[in-house]
């Protein structure tokens, strides 16, 4: 494994190109604001981390923050206004000072209800347009220099899973190996993408169990979901595995997962949709008889967060589009005995699918 370094944003023209993009629509909507609030998002169109802030697009594009960020954003954002930001609970009076003229606002339909409250209170008469599936559609297709990041994520997310996994031995509880890969996100990237899933025995038919002191037994199921943040940007996998022999039960459990991930990946391309491709992986394991135990989607994109807006389920009608990154997670749960998931992140090219996750799929055992 390499060793790790602070976070590294991608080039200012990223960045600047975003918000062009941004600037447009706001003009093809006719919005005469367009106000980005979310942490998340104020960083996919400026490049800037901060955790105070507020992007006002109008006809001069202009980004608010408070004191402890002001220099360091002046700095940081050449192609932007900077101007401080109004003290904490004059939002509403200070918006309405600067927009006394907005009658059409854009907003994130994530806004909480009280700050979406407030600029209610300073626009009482004017029009809100929640622009978040606007916005969800420009972070869905990763950039080159976003899928970079995203394959080294991957590639750091393997390799923290095989220096785990080479020092499992029966008897380490599931909080030391939680321990260890915490350990290894940070020597590879810039910590965890989310909190690490590990699971012994009865405990893998839980999908999302939170580790505690449950050991691990010899030739006993093990499950691990796990995932590292890289400059930014977020990688998911899940492995299954037996500390040793696995049954007879348990590999056949395995056999059926692993066909619907394969079949599911095989049939990723441009143009189909969403639904399509989880309708591939859980016929094939209702056919084998498991359906009731296949309770949750079949995957969902990742970017600079670990669950963004396109999913792989029974009810998604998106249609998958070249430079998405997606994950493929099917699974069988067999409650109080085991339970089996195999997690890959593929990235939707022109003609097909990439799997980016290169840890072995075989039964590990």
């Amino acid at each position: 494994m390499n060793t790790s370094s602070p976070a590294q944003s991608l080039p200012l023209s990223e960045f600047s190109v975003r918000l062009r993009k941004l600037h447009a629509y706001q003009k093809r909507k006719k919005l005469d604001v367009l106000l980005v609030a979310t942490e998340v998002n104020r960083y996919y169109f400026t490049g800037f981390c901060a955790s105070n802030g507020l992007l006002v697009l109008t006809d001069e594009p202009t980004f608010y923050t408070d004191f402890r960020y002001f220099v360091a954003a002046k700095e940081a954002l050449p192609f932007l206004k900077v101007k401080i930001i109004w003290k904490a609970g004059e939002e509403s009076g200070a918006l309405a000072k600067i927009g006394k003229k907005w009658k059409r606002v854009g907003y994130e339909g994530a806004l909480s209800a009280e700050r979406f409250g407030t600029w209610k209170e300073a626009f009482p008469s004017a029009e809100f347009v929640n622009v978040s599936t606007a916005i969800d559609d420009f972070r869905n297709i990763k950039s080159l220099a976003e899928q970079r990041c995203l394959r080294a994520a991957v590639r750091a997310t393997d390799a923290v899973f095989a220096a785990v996994r080479s020092q499992l031995t029966p008897g380490m509880t599931e909080w030391e190996v939680r321990n260890l890969i915490r350990r290894g996100t940070d020597f590879c990237g810039q910590g965890e993408a989310f909190d690490t899933i590990v699971c012994a025995g009865k405990n893998a038919a839980e999908c999302h169990h939170h580790p505690d002191e449950t050991c691990l037994l010899e030739n006993g199921p093990v499950l691990i979901d796990m995932g590292v943040r890289k400059d930014y940007y977020c990688s998911d996998m899940t492995r299954s595995f037996c500390l040793g022999k696995a049954t007879a039960e348990y590999r056949d459990i395995y056999k059926i997962v692993l066909e619907a991930n394969r079949k599911a990946i095989q049939a990723i391309r441009p143009g189909r949709k969403g639904c399509d491709i989880d309708a591939i992986a859980r016929k094939l394991i209702e056919k084998a008889g498991y359906g009731k135990y296949f309770g949750h989607g079949l995957g969902h994109s990742l970017g600079l967060e670990i669950h963004e807006s396109v999913r792989f389920s029974e009810t998604s009608l998106m249609v998958l589009k070249s430079g998405m990154l997606m994950t493929v997670e099917p699974g069988i749960y067999l409650p109080g005995r085991f339970g089996v998931r195999i997690e890959d992140v593929v990235l939707v090219t022109r003609n097909g699918c990439e799997v980016l996750t290169k840890t072995d799929k075989q039964v590990m055992a």
